[in-house]
């Protein structure tokens, strides 16, 4: 796509995408309009990822009631390797759709600079007077960043209550 003028993408987009689903039946197959110079290349394989996961449902489920119990605004769950999104929960819209990837590329420019100091990346908590981010470590494969806005709601318990949940989604994963 990075080939073809930006007036005439989604226009061939949209016929080779007709095509190859033309071609695909019986099979159903999701089609992404990526490039290499922007967040989509990153959308388009963390929808992969999600739609891989055996028990997304049940792992959906799951963090929106953890979400739902500890009173976050956000849960993410993403693959320990790549910082690919595979789960989330989201109790309070955000105005920036492209956090996700932000997010991601900030934590793994951190850990490539901790891996540099012969240091490894294990969590890290975030506060501000808006909102209080932490990301930790969670289950073998995956690493949680929950948001908070209330601010009654004390970094400690939110760290506290990702330790308690820890079990129940190794359980998850293990069941995949």
């Amino acid at each position: 796509m990075d080939l073809i003028p930006e007036y005439e993408r989604d226009k061939k987009f949209e016929k080779h995408k007709a095509e190859i689903l033309e071609y695909s039946k019986p099979v159903q197959i999701k089609c992404f309009q990526t490039s290499i110079w922007d967040e989509t290349l990153y959308r388009a394989w963390s929808s992969i990822v999600q739609d891989i996961v055996l028990n997304s449902s049940l792992l959906a489920n799951s963090l929106n009631e953890f979400s739902n119990v500890i009173e976050a605004d956000e849960i993410l769950l993403f693959e320990r390797t790549t910082f690919l999104v595979v789960s989330q929960s989201l109790r309070k819209e955000h105005s920036d759709l492209k956090r996700f990837e932000k997010i991601s590329s900030i934590i793994k420019q951190f850990k490539v600079n901790c891996n540099r100091f012969d240091t490894t990346f294990q969590s890290i908590e975030i506060k501000n007077d808006n909102f209080t981010i932490i990301i930790d470590n969670f289950t073998p494969n995956t690493y949680i960043m929950v948001i908070v806005s209330d601010p009654n709601i004390t970094p400690a318990l939110t760290i506290h209550n990702i330790k308690y949940a820890q079990k129940h989604f190794q359980l998850l994963e293990s069941q995949t």
